[in-house]
């Protein structure tokens, strides 16, 4: 089943992976063993709703572990939703393909919101184009970790104001000088910089591979953009991401790959206008506690 909603998905978007139209590559992909529920009527299998528990204490439905009717995938959450709030999992996650529009309406009758994108665009034999913005851009390594620091604080800061409201702790600002070099260092993170005036105004970060199996993979994943906000407008984003498209391309990836917060008003902007199609979303539903009085 889930091989062959697969086979639908990747019909309609190519730079997805053909390989999970198997059902023995789906198969190798799931938890050993994998967990979750399936709905079987008169000996159909109907549905299925396999799940994982995050690091941050969700319950994830992941993009090939759902796959039924939206019917089938209601009543399979009455059971999944029961038995997650047992264990203390109060924030409830499917990803599902952009294609799938019934299932995504019926997730949203569920009280579930849209709350990230997943995008895709095709390089091409160049990559991207090359703009002549008078924006220089550099390939850096660690002895800039202060100014990759510096530049995607910004990019969390944003997030924490209206609408996003993605709120962090100290604990996590003061751990992003790590994160960043671990990134680097474990994750073959490319480091991009961009400049004007003498000024560094933006950073790109991205990487081989991909993040989900779903994609190809000569995939690579665009994982962080900021641009400082004196320079918004100026076309350093559009500068970073035609950079690191030929980057990519050079490394002999063929799609690159990003994602943003739907509720990220300049990003849902900005990445669609630079060729990037959504082919799946993320939709989140965090049960609130029952008020205590009145």
């Amino acid at each position: 089943m889930i091989a062959r909603r697969h086979a639908r998905v990747q019909g309609a978007t190519r730079e997805l992976s053909p390989a999970f139209t198997d059902p023995a590559v789906v198969r190798a992909a799931l938890a050993d063993p994998p967990q979750g529920w399936v709905d079987v009527r008169d000996g159909e299998l109907l549905a299925s709703l396999l799940w994982e528990e995050s690091d941050d204490g969700r319950a994830i439905a992941g993009i090939i572990g759902a796959a039924g009717s939206p019917e089938a995938m209601a009543r399979l959450y009455a059971v999944a939703g029961d038995a997650w709030m047992a264990r203390g999992l109060a924030t409830h996650v499917f990803v599902v393909p952009s294609v799938d529009r019934p299932l995504a309406d019926r997730l949203i009758d569920l009280s579930f919101g849209r709350e990230e994108a997943y995008a895709v665009r095709p390089l091409g034999d160049r990559g991207g184009p090359r703009l002549e913005t008078g924006i220089e851009v550099e390939r850096v390594g660690l002895e800039h970790l202060e100014t990759v620091t510096r530049l995607g604080d910004l990019l969390a800061r944003h997030h924490e104001g209206s609408p996003v409201f993605d709120r962090h702790s100290n604990a996590f600002y003061s751990g992003l000088p790590e994160e960043y070099r671990r990134s680097v260092v474990d994750e073959d993170a490319r480091v991009l910089i961009a400049r004007a005036g003498g000024e560094s105004v933006g950073l790109l970060l991205w990487r081989p591979g991909a993040p989900f199996p779903l994609y190809d993979e000569r995939s690579a994943e665009m994982i962080l953009l900021a641009v400082h906000p004196d320079a918004r407008g100026k076309q350093v984003g559009r500068t970073l991401v035609s950079t690191a498209m030929r980057d990519m391309s050079s490394f002999g990836h063929t799609a690159a790959i990003a994602d943003w917060r739907t509720t990220n008003l300049e990003a849902s902007r900005f990445w669609p206008a630079q060729g990037f199609l959504t082919i799946a979303n993320r939709y989140v539903r965090t049960v609130p506690e029952r008020p205590t009085a009145g």
